[in-house]
């Protein structure tokens, strides 16, 4: 059991995170990468850092060179590029006027016709360490989601524009074609200081930090930026020698940690490393009979490599035993206190598994409240992870909070324990917390654990179709018996009293009587199925059903006398319910869902309206056509469809008014720094935003405060201020 004490304080290794900052001191078995690293920053303006996912960029970065650069003097300034909702220009600026490290903005020699680019803005901004002048160094971690993710082409292009001119050392053309256009045939004391200090480059550094995989990126750029791979720096695994160094050396460190400061046994150690590299399995594969010489070597190569990763989750798994255990300080970890390699391994191939099924305890720690349903609970983490964060094609992606609270019916503490069990990591953008699973590492077992649920669901699903099917054939089966034993027991009855010439006939007038009565029963029963199904909307069988009765002339003269039912009229009403069926369900609803999607809110809130129209126009029907006591369609089903269209609509109508406060938003901020041009594209993207139904339009108004003015009067209004202003 962990004490509260206990949780609350730092681990000697991070686990699933990154090491930060704060976590330099810990940071062991890179000491020679972070000197390489350093010194090629230090002496080249532009350095590419690239590895495997798993290896430690993150982390080398924000606990190695980071401290590294700032004792020579250099600003490192960590940025993301990962919010695609905002202008990648718009974003770095943010981070760069608010970072700790900026000392101030210089604000002379200004062109008042030229934007400020990301050039101009590194030539104002000033930066100090201890009161010191220092050197930014832009350090772009995970550079890959510049084009991973789903930023505009247009603004992709103008960040990698202004991006070369940095790199490339070269004043933007803008700004030098306004400068000699301003300055042509001018003879003034202030104009050759005004060339000097425009021409003068920014004293920088820039480090992109990319995994390999998405290296060939950087080369379709080069164009742009021609020596952009001329310095690049490859991180590689682990040697066995720097793994010794990250799992020994945390675990003896002084400090107020978790856990009391212990030592590796020599055999453990080995052991540990031996199965970090795949030696071990090599071993395994080897004794159950394998070809020697079929390991290259290349594979023997790889024996030494290992993965920053998969270190991190051993040595937690380790520490964490330890401080549940209550080990005493100096305590010896031995094969035998892991579960040796049978432990280890089923450490890494079950750490997803694993967290999910702590995280009834770490909510209970968290809010104070007991679990009624620990499965439960466990069911719906599993289904928002696996569902919402993960692509179909396997990928990991991020959602805002409010998506995942609505479409999960779960609260912030829940996602926040996911967050703490390391799951999944938190972040804010805009104002808003977004959400994504915490490493590529879990991308594996959770994408076999979301194809194994749904496998396990599809099995039952038709499980219980074939059980109903089997029921049902069972059923007829029953009825076929009897009545062939009745059928039986009549002719053995007919056999003896046939010279009764009479009795003959008596008994195959009543065995006609008979027959008749059932093929009435049967065709009535067939009617009634059909109802059954239109009345449950199952309509792709119900109309050949209808198809197949009109084509029996018989068999509607029957309904139509006993029943008063006219098949051409009934069939008729069914289509009516069908047509609007598909219009609800197919047509508008599926539509308005695909733009959702597609973040195109307003014109998903117009579809769902329309859905709305046509249930209205449906359920009015079915009151018109009810005949007691029986419903044409199932008032139920209506039912379903409307809340499933109201929490629809209530959804894409709150988050359009949320994207509708956030373009707003932008434009207040930019309207105020008098940047129109993007102040434009802000009131645009407003107007873009405006819904069409009165209802939704009324509610905007009512979130916005907007007094007595409409969204789409105050939209109008913004839009004709920026023209005016940028005329």
């Amino acid at each position: 059991m962990i004490t509260p004490l206990a949780h609350n304080l730092p681990r000697r290794y991070p686990g699933l995170k990154p090491f930060d900052r704060t976590q330099s001191a810990l940071f062991y078995g890179r000491g020679t990468d972070v000197q390489r690293l350093t010194n090629l920053i230090l002496r080249e303006r532009l350095v590419v850092m690239f590895a495997k996912s798993g290896i430690g960029k993150t982390s080398l970065l924000q606990a190695g060179v980071a401290p590294e650069l700032e004792l020579h003097g250099f600003a490192p300034v960590l940025l993301r590029l990962n919010e695609p909702e905002t202008p990648l220009k718009d974003a770095v600026n943010h981070v760069l006027r608010n970072h700790p490290l900026t000392s101030g903005f210089v604000e002379t020699n200004r062109l008042p016709d030229v934007p400020m680019t990301l050039w101009e803005q590194m030539k104002r901004l000033q930066f100090d360490l201890d009161g010191l002048p220092a050197t930014p160094v832009l350090v772009f971690d995970q550079f890959e989601e510049l084009f991973t993710l789903n930023h505009t082409e247009e603004s992709r292009s103008r960040f990698l524009s202004e991006l070369a001119d940095l790199a490339n050392e070269a004043m933007p053309e803008a700004v030098r074609h306004v400068l000699l256009s301003q300055l042509q045939g001018v003879d003034h004391p202030d104009t050759k200081a005004l060339l000097s200090w425009w021409e003068d480059q920014p004293q920088l550094r820039v480090v992109l930090s990319i995994r390999s995989d998405f290296l060939h990126l950087l080369d379709e750029i080069s164009p742009m930026i021609p020596g952009i791979l001329h310095n690049r720096y490859q991180l590689r695994a682990l040697d066995k020698s720097q793994a010794a160094d990250a799992i020994t050396k945390p675990a003896s460190a002084e400090g107020p940690f978790a856990s009391k400061p212990f030592v590796y046994h020599e055999d453990a150690l080995t052991e540990m490393l031996d199965f970090l590299s795949g030696k071990l399995d090599a071993a395994e594969k080897a004794q159950g009979g394998a070809n020697p010489q079929d390991v290259d070597l290349l594979s023997v190569k790889r024996f030494d490599e290992i993965e920053s990763f998969n270190l991190q989750i051993i040595c937690r798994f380790i520490e964490e035993k330890n401080i549940r255990e209550h080990a005493a300080e100096g305590f010896l970890v031995s094969s035998d206190h892991y579960g040796g390699r049978k432990g280890l391994r089923a450490e890494l191939q079950n750490f997803y598994h694993n967290q999910l099924e702590t995280l009834p305890e770490i909510y209970t720690r968290r809010t104070g409240k007991a679990v009624p349903d620990p499965q439960d609970l466990i069911s719906v983490a599993c289904r928002l992870i696996e569902d919402s964060l993960v692509t179909p094609a396997g990928r990991r992606c991020s959602m805002v909070d409010d998506f995942l609270i609505n479409t999960h019916g779960v609260s912030v503490d829940f996602l926040d324990t996911l967050v703490d069990s390391r799951l999944l990591r938190k972040e804010m953008r805009l104002d808003d917390f977004y959400y994504e699973i915490s490493h590529d590492t879990l991308l594996p077992a959770i994408v076999e654990s979301r194809d194994v649920r749904r496998r396990r669901e599809q099995a039952d699903e038709q499980r219980q179709a074939l059980e109903k099917k089997l029921a049902e054939e069972e059923a007829r089966r029953t009825l076929a018996e009897k009545q062939l034993k009745d059928i039986n027991l009549r002719r053995k009855l007919a056999n003896r009293v046939v010279f009764f010439t009479v009795t003959t006939l008596l008994i195959t007038l009543a065995f006609a009587g008979w027959f008749i009565y059932n093929y009435i029963r049967t065709v009535e029963d067939e009617l009634s199925l059909i109802e059954r199904n239109v009345r449950l909307e199952i309509f792709e069988a119900a109309m050949p059903a209808y198809d197949t009765l009109l084509h029996k002339p018989i068999k509607q003269r029957i309904l139509k006398r006993r029943l008063y039912k006219d098949m051409q009229s009934e069939k008729q009403d069914a289509q009516r319910f069908e047509s609007l069926h598909k219009a609800i369900e197919t047509e508008n609803m599926a539509t308005g869902d695909s733009l959702f999607f597609r973040e195109n809110y307003a014109e998903a809130l117009r579809f769902y309206r329309v859905a709305g129209d046509s249930l209205a126009v449906y359920q009015s029907l079915n009151y018109q056509m009810y005949n007691s006591p029986l419903w044409r369609i199932d008032p139920k089903k209506i039912e379903e469809k409307t809340g499933s269209l109201s929490l629809r609509t209530n959804n894409a109508r709150r988050t359009l008014i949320s994207q509708f406060r956030i373009r707003q938003t932008q434009y207040e901020t930019f309207s105020q720094a008098n940047a129109w041009g993007q102040a434009l594209r802000c009131a645009e993207a407003m107007e873009h935003l405006l819904p069409e139904h009165p209802d939704d339009l009324l509610a905007l108004q009512e979130a916005l405060s907007l007094g007595q003015e409409t969204p789409g009067e105050y939209v109008d209004k913004q839009v004709m201020r920026c023209r005016k202003a940028l005329r």
